[in-house]
């Protein structure tokens, strides 16, 4: 199955800036913390959460549709150990380590969002050199 054709070229793909990398790693470390242990959080987290989902796959579509080549790309060994971070930040970790008091809470909020800062950066870092790289090589 053919893409079709770039609009732009390879030189012009890059990676998600860390402003923003900032923004998403804070909104989903601090929701995934609050919700798992704060009941009346739940509609609000719920929502803060897709928003940043919706946010990050309408992001990841029309960067596809201008960069077909990202739609190829072969992922790295760099690519799924981040991605494993990123799972094991909202699955284990959420199970393991239940915050209790505001201290606590403080501190596994910024853990949880300076994982998810560094990770949401690295992969998508990872995604777009394998796509130059891919590139590059046909």
């Amino acid at each position: 199955m053919k893409t079709r054709e770039p609009t732009t070229t390879h030189d012009q793909l890059r990676s998600i800036s860390w402003w923003a990398s900032i923004l998403f790693g804070v909104l989903v470390g601090t929701t995934l913390t609050w919700i798992r242990t704060q009941r009346n959080f739940f509609f609000i987290g719920a929502a803060i959460l897709a928003i940043v989902i919706v946010t990050i796959g309408v992001r990841t579509i029309r960067r596809r549709a201008r960069f077909p080549l990202m739609a190829q790309a072969h992922t790295s060994w760099v690519y799924m150990l981040w991605t494993g971070v990123l799972l094991i930040l909202a699955g284990p970790v959420q199970l393991v380590y239940v915050a209790d008091d505001l201290s606590e809470l403080t501190i596994k909020s910024l853990i949880m969002s300076a994982g998810f800062c560094l990770g949401i950066h690295e992969v998508d870092r990872a995604l777009v050199k394998a796509s130059k790289k891919h590139s590059d090589e046909s």
